[in-house]
């Protein structure tokens, strides 16, 4: 892009057809930009505003205004608030008298749910961060909910929704659904989940800090810096289904710090050298090869089913000579594999996410005798 940046960028948001870009810098394609700057498809120009002594953090349009925050100390050499909004002519500064210890330069991330402009704040007071609601020049916290930190240590990363909940991620230890004494009983551990009326933890959550958290093929994927989701080790990168974690094949040898869907892919960026260089793409999509072989017949009925259904096998099966079904779910994880008997095969495999399951069977050869694919409803 021309030239480029000559420092770090944090935030990018795109605002009636332009791209802004904020961070810590001084110059954008060869531009005086202060730590904000626009790109028009072709070129860079100077945002028509600088910020002084800090950076942008982030960046969102919300209500036909574009929301710029960070820890900088002043727009145009006179001191804001640390969020501001931009109409295409003016910044104005957003204020607010709220929490005694509030401080817009602790705000994270912005996002817009149900019409409302979300706000997450990091560390306060050195005792928790918030979850906040900006509306119609109020603010108020969400739910009346203060988050707790670890080790006097407390950030939020990420927001993302799904049709009916939103997630938070970052570095806490507990959620509060009320204004009571400290310490709140609702450990979360760095990730929790707000259905519109309270927070609620995700299994045992995650060891370590979640940096971004995506909504990807009906699972809720969270990545970072953790050794372990659920109890279950993983590398830097897990999914939740609805009722347990799952590793994401062997994950990435460093932390993430960014995630992306995009023609039915999951990419990941961040600061590790395995799989990629900073960018890997994960892809499930499990390969059955090759086709039926030896007229063998399996079938799987019910289908649509609730993860109870019968296998039947037409074949004559000799003791000790049994084929093996193994069944696979949407991320390619092998959940269940058993020997078939001649005939009909009672199977369960337990409570298991909605969707789309992959199911091979082999002989004693490691032949493949029949795929197919079965839906849980």
């Amino acid at each position: 892009m021309g030239s480029g940046i000559n420092g770090r960028v944090y935030a990018i948001g795109l605002y009636e057809d332009t791209i802004y870009m904020g961070g810590y810098f001084t110059e954008a394609g060869g531009h005086s930009a202060g730590s904000i700057a626009k790109w028009d498809g072709l070129s860079f120009a100077n945002a028509g505003f600088d910020f002084q002594g800090g950076a942008v953090n982030v960046i969102h349009t919300y209500n036909k205004l574009l929301y710029i925050g960070g820890a900088f100390d002043s727009v145009n050499h006179k001191r804001p608030s640390g969020l501001v909004t931009w109409d295409g002519k003016k910044i104005d500064s957003v204020t607010v008298n709220a929490y005694p210890g509030f401080y817009w330069t602790d705000l994270t991330i912005l996002t817009t749910y149900k019409n409302l402009l979300l706000l997450g704040f990091g560390e306060i007071d050195h005792y928790g961060g918030v979850v906040g609601v900006w509306s119609n020049s109020t603010y108020a916290y969400l739910g009346n909910t203060a988050i707790y930190p670890v080790a006097n240590s407390a950030t939020e990363n990420a927001f993302c929704q799904t049709d009916t909940d939103l997630y938070l991620g970052g570095y806490f230890l507990y959620t509060e659904n009320q204004n009571l004494n400290y310490p709140p009983k609702d450990t979360v551990n760095n990730i929790a989940m707000w259905n519109g009326k309270k927070w609620s933890a995700l299994g045992k959550g995650i060891h370590g800090t979640v940096n971004a958290i995506v909504s990807y093929n009906n699972l809720v994927v969270a990545a970072g810096s953790f050794d372990s989701a659920g109890g279950i080790p993983v590398n830097n990168i897990a999914a939740w289904n609805g009722s347990k974690w799952f590793a994401l094949g062997n994950g990435v040898n460093g932390e993430v710090y960014t995630l992306a869907v995009f023609d039915s892919n999951l990419y990941a960026g961040g600061s590790f050298t395995s799989p990629g260089n900073g960018i890997a793409e994960f892809n499930p999509t499990l390969k059955i090869l090759p086709p039926i072989i030896n007229n063998d017949s399996v079938n799987v009925f019910p289908n649509p089913n609730n993860g109870q259904f019968t296998v039947v096998c037409k074949r004559a099966i000799m003791a000790g000579n049994q084929p093996v079904i193994e069944i696979y779910n949407d991320l390619g994880q092998k959940i269940y594999s058993a020997n078939l008997e001649d005939g009909n095969n009672l199977i369960n495999i337990g409570k298991q996410a909605k969707g789309v399951y992959l199911y091979k069977v082999t002989s004693s050869g490691n032949n493949l005798v029949n795929p197919g694919k079965f839906v849980i409803e």
